[in-house]
C-alpha cells in the first residue's frame, strides 16, 4: 500500500509523523526549504540558547507530554525557575507588576479605582451574543480598563495582535465556553477553583517548560528519527485524487500516497488545492499572518540602572516604544545563558506595528534600544551579542469568522477523502496546540489506514 505523505517539516508536520509512526503507519515527509523544523529552531552561540521563535509550551497538554516521551526527552525537560513569576506591563510611562491575586489588584496602579469598582458589575453581565472580538468581549465583561491595560498587552504578546482584531472563540476558547457555561468568569473562576481544574477563565493552566538545548531541539529529534522518511528541498506543487490514491505532484516527479497530510502554512495550503477546490483555497488564503521580529541581546550584569526580574514585559497600546514587549530569557530559563549575563529577546512588529518588522537593521537596533531604556533606565554597558530573527510570516491572525474558516477546512477533509489539514493557522498557535492537532491528524489517519487495510485491523484485534 502507499504511504501517507506529508506535506510541510516544521512541528505540526514532523509531530505528526511520530505519532503516525508510533502506530505503525509509514510516511514521508516533503519539505520546500534546506532544513526542517519550520520556525521552530534553535541555535546554540557561546554557551547561550537562541530560539528562533516559540520558547517553550505549558505542560497542560497531555499530547504534548506523549510526544516528548515518543522522543525519549524526559530527562531533557527543564522549567521555567521561579524566579520569573513576575510579570510586567509598561504603560503610562512606567512598568507596572501586573496583578496576580486581589489584594495586589487592588494596590495595583495599572488599573484605575473606577476600573476596580466596575468588576462588581461582572457577575451581573449577560452572555454575549454572536461572534465577538477578544476586546469587545473583555470589555463588556470588565471594563475598558482591563481591556486596554491588562488584555491588550497579553494578546500583542502572545498573537501579536490588537485584542479588536482577534476572534474570542477562536484565540481564547476557553474564556468562550467558561462564559457560555458559566454566564460570569468570576462564577466560572469559583466553579473551577472548587472543581479543582487547572486553569482559570484566562486560559488553560500549567507551567512553562523547555528543553535543555531550546524548543529546537524538538524538531530536529523528531527530525532524525525520521530518517530517509523526511526529505527537504523538495517543494510540492498540487495533490490531486485518482480514486481511491492521491497523487503528489513535485519537480522530481508523482509520488503515490494513500493519504496526504498537508502541514504547510496556509497560504502554501491553498495553493495545492487552488486546482481541487478553488473555494477552499480562497478560505485558507483568508487566514493572514503577521510579521514578527526577534531581536535577541546579550549584556553583562548591570548593564542597566534596573536589572530585568521577573519573566518579561509587554507593552500596552498607546505606548510609543516600537515594540511588543522583552522576555527576560535568562530569568526564566537560566541555564539558557552564561552565569551572570544577562540574555534577552524582543518582540517588534506583528499585526500591531507590521511594518516595524521589516525595519532594516539599524533603524530596528534604535527601536530595541529605545525600548530598553524605557523599560530599565539608563544603558551602562554595550550588548555582548545581537542577534535578528525575522518571519515575515510570523504569526496566524485568528480574525473574526475563523472559527467558520476552520469549519471549512475541516467539512473539506470529509469532502476530499483521505486529505487532511494541520497547522498552527487552524486550532492553535502554540506548540502544544501543534502537538495536540498533530495526534488528532495522526488518529485520523491511521483510521483511515486501517479502513484500507483490513487484515491488520484484524491482526491487531
Amino acid at each position: 500500500m502507499a504511504r501517507v505523505i506529508i506535506v510541510g517539516a516544521g512541528i505540526s508536520g514532523l509531530a505528526t509523523a511520530t505519532f503516525l509512526r508510533a502506530q505503525g503507519v509509514e510516511c514521508t515527509v516533503l519539505e520546500a526549504a534546506e532544513e526542517p523544523g519550520g520556525n521552530v529552531r534553535s541555535d546554540r552561540i557561546d554557551g547561550r540558547v537562541l530560539d528562533r521563535a516559540a520558547t517553550g509550551w505549558l505542560d497542560s497538554e497531555p499530547a504534548m507530554g506523549r510526544l516528548v516521551d515518543l522522543l525519549s526527552l524526559q530527562e531533557s525537560l527543564i522549567s521555567a525557575s521561579h524566579r520569573s513569576s513576575a510579570r510586567w506591563i509598561f504603560s503610562d510611562g512606567q512598568t507596572h507588576l501586573v496583578p496576580s491575586t486581589p489584594a495586589t489588584l487592588l494596590r495595583s496602579r495599572l488599573i484605575p479605582w473606577w476600573a476596580k469598582l466596575r468588576l462588581l458589575l461582572e457577575p451581573f453581565i449577560p452572555r454575549g451574543k454572536g461572534e465577538e472580538t477578544v476586546h469587545a468581549f473583555v470589555k463588556r465583561r470588565l471594563g475598558s480598563a482591563f481591556a486596554d491595560k491588562l488584555v491588550g498587552p497579553m494578546t500583542a504578546g502572545i498573537f501579536a495582535a490588537h485584542p479588536d482584531q482577534l476572534s474570542l472563540r477562536a484565540a481564547f476558547p476557553r474564556m468562550y465556553a467558561l462564559e457560555q457555561k458559566y454566564r460570569s468568569l468570576f462564577l466560572a473562576l469559583r466553579a473551577t477553583r472548587k472543581a479543582g481544574e487547572a486553569g482559570g477563565p484566562a486560559g488553560p493552566g500549567g507551567h512553562l517548560q523547555t528543553l535543555r538545548g531550546g524548543v529546537g531541539t524538538l524538531t530536529e529529534t523528531m527530525a532524525a528519527q525520521l530518517g530517509e522518511d523526511l526529505q527537504c528541498g523538495v517543494a510540492v506543487a498540487s495533490v490531486q485524487p485518482r480514486g481511491d490514491v492521491w497523487e503528489v505532484h513535485t519537480a522530481e516527479g508523482k509520488i503515490d500516497a494513500s493519504a496526504v497530510v498537508l502541514a504547510c502554512p496556509a497560504n502554501a495550503q491553498a495553493s495545492l488545492v487552488r486546482g481541487l477546490d478553488p473555494d477552499l483555497a480562497g478560505t485558507l488564503d483568508a487566514i493572514p499572518y503577521a510579521p514578527v521580529t526577534v531581536v535577541i541581546t546579550a549584556w553583562p550584569a548591570g548593564a542597566w540602572d534596573r536589572s530585568p526580574e521577573g519573566f518579561g514585559v509587554l507593552v500596552a497600546p498607546g505606548e510609543d516604544l516600537g515594540v511588543l514587549g522583552t522576555l527576560y530569557t535568562s530569568g526564566v530559563f537560566p541555564s539558557q545563558a552564561p552565569e551572570g549575563e544577562l540574555l534577552l529577546r524582543t518582540m517588534v512588529g506583528g499585526a500591531v506595528d507590521p511594518d516595524a518588522a521589516l525595519l532594516a537593521h539599524q533603524p530596528l537596533m534604535d527601536r530595541v534600544d529605545h525600548a530598553h531604556r524605557a523599560f530599565f533606565g539608563s544603558q551602562r554597558a554595550d550588548p555582548l551579542m545581537v542577534q535578528v530573527y525575522r518571519h515575515p510570516r510570523g504569526i496566524p491572525q485568528y480574525a473574526l469568522g475563523h472559527p467558520g474558516r476552520v469549519a471549512a477546512v475541516r467539512a473539506a477533509e470529509n469532502k476530499f477523502r483521505g486529505l487532511f489539514f494541520c497547522g498552527n493557522h487552524l486550532d492553535g498557535i502554540g506548540v502544544k496546540d501543534c502537538a495536540a492537532a498533530a495526534e488528532r491528524t495522526a488518529e485520523a489517519v491511521h483510521g483511515l489506514w486501517l479502513e484500507q487495510t483490513p487484515e491488520l485491523e484484524e491482526t491487531s484485534a
